[in-house]
C-alpha cells in the first residue's frame, strides 16, 4: 500500500496506476509460467529416465499452458488495478 500512496502523491493518473498493476501481474505470471514449464519439463524427463519410459512433450501443450497462465494473470490483475486506480490520494494517505 505504501507504493500506491507514493504513486498517488506524485500525481499519477488512474491509467498510470492500472498500467503499473497490470505490468506487475504480467511479470509475476510470466515468471510463474516459465518456472512451471521448466519444472514440468524437468519432472517429465526425470520420471521418464527413472522409469525407462519414452517421453514426448508436446510444444502445443506448453503454448496452451503459457497462454492460460497469461490469461489468468491478466484477468486477476484487472480487479486490483481498477481498485487501486479508483482510490483518492487523501483516502490512501489516511490508511497509512
Amino acid at each position: 500500500m505504501g507504493a500506491l500512496i507514493a504513486i498517488l502523491a506524485v500525481g499519477a493518473r488512474g491509467r498510470d496506476i492500472r498500467l503499473q498493476f497490470l505490468a506487475e501481474a504480467a511479470t509475476l505470471e510470466l515468471a510463474g509460467g516459465v518456472l512451471g514449464l521448466a519444472l514440468g519439463e524437468f519432472g517429465a524427463y526425470a520420471l521418464a529416465r527413472i522409469a525407462g519410459w519414452p517421453i514426448v512433450v508436446d510444444p502445443d501443450a506448453a503454448l496452451l499452458a503459457a497462454a492460460l497462465t497469461a490469461a489468468v494473470g491478466i484477468l486477476f490483475g484487472f480487479y486490483p488495478a481498477g481498485r487501486a486506480a479508483s482510490v483518492s490520494p487523501i483516502e490512501a494517505l489516511s490508511h497509512e
